[in-house]
């Protein structure tokens, strides 16, 4: 069960195909927080794996700041860190074991405002529990010192590369997968970066 946002939703068409044993389950949406999940049914069992990707949104109503904002800096991780220790336990009470995905840092014209790092910095911190484990996917659309790639050079297994030799990885927008500007949904085109994102996430569920 993948649960997450707009990253998910573009990571999981190349997220199936990779886990080819498994029935990926769709549990994600554009700009959705965890909090948008709580109330949802997952009907999780032990034969579950659930995987939780988000990467900091703070737009809809379970996000709300209770002044007509939205929660922003450690307002928005403290909530976030409640909300996905909540789909925790729900997975957790199921016998499923949980992963949580490290985020790609966000890229120009988005401002750097460390939300990323926070998010990872708890990810990692609540995967010191039983049955939870964390994988750094955005390290693989990321340099190899941490910083913002917009392009990176083509991997031996993907389907595609452009003939410079590099596959773009990053969308304009500084936060997307999608070459380009980003469509609603999965891309329409082969998405280096989707590939490269899903297939971390793959291989930490193949080796667990």
């Amino acid at each position: 069960m993948l649960i997450g946002d707009s990253l998910a939703d573009q990571a999981a068409q190349y997220l199936a195909p990779l886990l080819p044993a498994r029935t990926l389950v769709p549990k994600f949406l554009g700009g959705t927080a965890p909090c948008d999940w709580l109330q949802n049914d997952l009907k999780l069992n032990s034969d579950s794996a659930v995987v939780i990707s988000f990467s900091g949104n703070s737009i809809t109503p379970c996000m709300g700041d209770g002044a007509g904002g939205f929660l922003v800096g450690e307002a928005l991780i403290d909530k976030y860190r409640a909300d996905v220790s909540t789909l925790i336990e729900q997975a957790r009470s199921a016998g499923a074991p949980v992963l949580l995905v490290g985020q790609p840092i966000r890229g120009e014209p988005l401002p750097a405002d460390g939300v990323v790092d926070a998010l990872n910095a708890t990810y990692t911190d609540l995967a010191n529990a039983d049955g939870v484990a964390f994988v750094d996917a955005g390290a693989a659309v990321e340099n190899s010192d941490g910083s913002f790639a917009h392009t990176l050079p083509c991997q031996a297994d993907e389907a595609e590369c452009d003939v410079s030799g590099s596959n773009v990885v990053r969308s304009d927008d500084g936060l997307h997968f999608c070459p380009g500007a980003p469509p609603p949904g999965p891309c329409q085109v082969y998405s280096s970066g989707a590939f490269r994102f899903a297939k971390a996430i793959a291989d930490a569920i193949l080796n667990s």
